[in-house]
């Protein structure tokens, strides 16, 4: 399998041609949360299936920083909070975003497989007050 192959089946990546990359917006989401937490962005891509080495380490960076930035202008009041606080926010926004996906789904009449496999796991997300709306980032 080639290099693009192997990332087009990942699903951190949204869409891939021979000289760019857009990765999925629930990736970008949670690798902005997982970085505000502490976490290393090299770390964050190398669990994705984004091997740093093809990437790029710059512009791992890069495109961290960039979602990073798009991310606290869409939380208000963030120049005030501290990053624990932010994080909190985003995982409500998230959480509200993936469950308004999921209602929308079910009135479309859209399946989910996954939805069935995780009903009795726990969610990283547990605990979350679901409030707010949508993060987007590009």
């Amino acid at each position: 399998m080639d290099e693009l192959q192997m990332l087009r089946d990942l699903p951190a990546v949204a869409n891939v041609s021979k000289d760019r990359i857009t990765y999925s917006n629930a990736f970008k989401q949670v690798c902005v949360i997982r970085y505000l937490a502490g976490e290393s962005p090299t770390k964050i891509f190398r669990e994705a299936g984004l091997p740093p080495e093809l990437i790029g380490y710059k512009r791992i960076e890069r495109s961290v920083a960039r979602w990073k930035a798009a991310v606290l202008k869409s939380v208000s009041g963030s120049s005030n909070m501290s990053n624990g606080e932010i994080i909190t926010e985003l995982v409500n926004l998230y959480v509200h975003a993936v469950t308004r996906k999921e209602k929308l789904d079910d009135i479309a009449g859209i399946a989910n497989p996954d939805k069935a496999n995780i009903g009795n796991a726990p969610h990283p997300l547990d605990g979350a007050n679901v409030s707010g709306g949508g993060v987007y980032i590009r």
